[in-house]
């Protein structure tokens, strides 16, 4: 069964018990492609709609992992040429954190996939709280040019790799953990991580609070 084959019966299949399911499956390829997840209420038949660049980069962004994770890069690994990798230590991307603002029992950091420090992953607390950590922190790598955009460019050759004579913080690209994500986060993290809709989350922190009608 092809993909395109395979969203579809996750769409229209009605079979009892397992709506919820196919609907996520349905939702998470669909992300996965670029493809516009949201179909009217009324479809008879679904056909996959190709978003916009732009609003494609939009929907894959707003399925983040949760608890609310960063991951963070150190891009001379990535260089082929043993003599250019410096080794950024767990105490290092600590200690970058705290300059940055980042203090407290509120954060954890450990190693990624694989583990061989090039990836550094970022925990933060469950909480509306540590979701606006974790947006912060991504907002600090995406304003100095070491976001997401720029460590794929850069691990596609596109642009030049990072070199041990730099700082350890201009080797350190980062950003918010997304669902295609998953794959960067070591065994323990990936077992107890679920992805969740930003927006959603967003929706019931701005929800009005309810007062007793008299």
């Amino acid at each position: 069964m092809d993909t395109q084959r395979l969203v579809t019966h996750a769409f229209m299949s009605h079979k009892v018990g397992l709506r919820a399911e196919h609907l996520g499956l349905h939702k998470a390829i669909c992300v996965l492609l670029g493809w516009d997840s949201i179909a009217p209420p009324d479809t008879i038949t679904w056909v996959p709609q190709v978003l916009p660049e732009a609003e494609a980069l939009a929907q894959k962004e707003d399925l983040v992992l949760w608890p609310p994770i960063v991951v963070i890069h150190n891009i001379s690994m990535a260089n082929n040429n043993p003599q250019e990798q410096k080794v950024v230590p767990i105490e290092g991307v600590q200690a970058f954190l705290r300059d940055k603002g980042f203090v407290g029992g509120k954060i954890t950091v450990c190693l990624g996939r694989p583990a061989d420090q090039s990836v550094m992953v970022v925990k933060f607390l469950g909480t509306f709280t540590g979701l606006a950590m974790a947006e912060r922190l991504h907002k600090y790598f995406v304003e100095n040019k070491r976001g997401r955009k720029e460590f794929t460019s850069k691990n596609k050759g596109v642009e030049e790799m990072g070199r041990p004579g730099e700082g350890e913080e201009q080797l350190l690209y980062g950003y918010m953990g997304v669902s295609e994500d998953l794959d960067k986060l070591d065994f323990h993290n990936r077992k107890w991580s679920v992805v969740k809709s930003k927006k959603e989350i967003l929706d019931l922190a701005n929800d009005p609070v309810k007062t007793d009608e008299r």
